[in-house]
């Protein structure tokens, strides 16, 4: 029987595990574009919503570039009103407009649930395990990750969007 069916850790694995984990942060980011479509008014100023630094054709003996990369839905940027010296009503957001984005977090919260898999997946690989670096890149995607889906769970069950 195949190693990756058994769920071994082997450098196949790897490669498929950072794989899934490339194609589930492309639909993330797509979400995150989506949902600035539905609300213009959406920032993700406060946040920087970076791309892997690692893509599928690239070894994985080799260790990733260490750099700084934050990402989180950027709802929590998102602002329906404006504050400051311009207090004025906030405006009213069409209910159907309220319905996509709720099913679009929704969809993004499944992404990252998706991404959490493909990186827990990743951390348990013998490559990764042995790779300082990329260990140490898998376990700060895998807190960015867990921080951005307990944000969207706070979020979810406080009613709101903002």
């Amino acid at each position: 029987m195949d190693s990756y069916l058994l769920g071994a850790p082997t450098g196949n694995n790897t490669e498929f595990a950072m794989q899934k984990y490339l194609l589930l942060q492309n639909q993330h980011e797509e979400l995150l574009q989506q949902l600035h479509d539905l609300c213009p008014t959406y920032t993700s100023s406060s946040t920087a919503v970076t791309s892997p630094s690692l893509s599928p054709t690239r070894s994985f003996s080799s260790s990733p570039p260490l750099r700084n990369h934050q990402r989180s839905s950027g709802f929590s940027g998102m602002r329906l009103g404006h504050r400051g010296s311009h207090s004025m009503l906030q405006p009213v957001l069409d209910e159907s407009l309220v319905e996509e984005m709720a099913a679009g977090e929704q969809k993004l919260s499944d992404v990252n649930e998706g991404i959490k898999r493909a990186l827990t997946e990743l951390l348990n690989c013998e490559t990764v395990r042995k790779d300082r670096a990329m260990r140490t890149w898998v376990q700060s995607r895998l807190m960015d990750t867990e921080k951005e889906l307990r944000s969207g769970r706070r979020r979810r069950s406080s009613g709101g969007l903002d």
